[in-house]
């Protein structure tokens, strides 16, 4: 009985490890494209983005330390992010921590994400004032160490 609930329980975690890639599996994502971003009920297409990295393995190290800039009196570094536990089968979701700079006021707030077919989305209240932005994150497949 007991070597049943072993192989039971060593069957589910390796079920769960290839689907979202064992540690060092391989997987690469890369931001894709224009960031978007809505503030005052407004689109702003053209953002000035920046990243500390072009492409990495996880969220934390492509979007961590990223800046949108829109214009000369509104910024957004994205400080930290929080992920909600996975469930299979469903959109990652989670919170970025983001310091925002209005007209040189700088503010930490969090902002909701969503992680949805090559989709990340945002968003957050800021003075009051709903902000969000959008990119596409282009992504591998994880692959399995074996």
């Amino acid at each position: 009985m007991t070597k049943l609930l072993f192989v039971f329980l060593l069957t589910l975690t390796l079920t769960n490890a290839s689907e979202m890639g064992l540690k060092g599996g391989g997987c690469t994502l890369a931001q894709d494209g224009d960031v978007k971003v809505h503030f005052n009920n407004k689109i702003f297409n053209d953002v000035e983005y920046s990243s500390e990295s072009k492409s990495g393995k996880n969220f934390r190290e492509i979007l961590v330390g990223s800046v949108i800039n829109i214009g000369k009196d509104l910024s957004l570094k994205i400080i930290d992010y929080v992920p909600n536990k996975r469930i299979k089968g469903k959109p990652k979701t989670g919170v970025f921590i983001v310091e925002t700079t209005i007209d040189s006021v700088k503010r930490t707030s969090t902002m909701s994400y969503i992680f949805d077919s090559g989709i990340i989305s945002a968003t957050g209240i800021i003075n009051k004032t709903t902000i969000g932005f959008w990119t596409k994150i282009k992504y591998t497949v994880c692959s399995v160490n074996k």
